[in-house]
């Protein structure tokens, strides 16, 4: 993993388009450029690197109660051989008293990794899913789940999810 920079723009946008295209066609009427430019916010996205390529990105931004995924991206060819389980068990292993949040929809292939990790369903807006992992793989749920506020911003952001 590295920090993305500006040169990594054209990749993320390109990676998370074909990952996501007919799934935002489906539930939200398609893909937005702007939305995508809008939550590009190099601050909080890696760069995931296999043998010097680019193999992905992933988006973590700070919540008062632990952490919130906002995308993890894998370039196709990378799907399947064990990388996103890698990464987000490395990231559950390093914030163990976070809870951590993620948005995903609920025909999204990469959900059955989210629930074999310990991810529960906190909300649902139609097909649009809160997901939580209590720390420690808890089962209690935090003070709060979303909030309308953030469950708005979760959705414009999953534009860049």
């Amino acid at each position: 993993m590295r920090p993305a920079t500006g040169e990594d723009y054209w990749y993320c946008y390109r990676v998370m388009k074909k990952n996501m295209l007919e799934l935002f066609a489906r539930h939200w009427g398609g893909w937005n450029p702007a939305k995508f430019r809008e939550g590009f916010d190099l601050g909080a996205i890696s760069i995931v690197m296999v043998a010097g390529s680019r193999a992905g990105y992933l988006s973590v931004k700070p919540r008062q109660d632990g952490l919130y995924i906002d995308n993890i991206q894998l370039s196709p060819r990378f799907q399947g051989r064990g990388l996103g389980t890698n990464i987000l068990t490395r990231l559950i292993a390093d914030n163990p008293s976070a809870h951590i949040y993620l948005t995903t929809f609920s025909d999204n292939p990469a959900k059955r990794l989210y629930e074999r990790l310990g991810f529960t369903i906190a909300d649902r807006d139609g097909a649009t899913l809160t997901m939580l992992r209590n720390p420690q793989g808890g089962t209690q749920q935090p003070d709060s789940t979303l909030s309308p506020r953030d469950r708005t911003e979760a959705r414009s952001n999953t534009f860049n999810l």
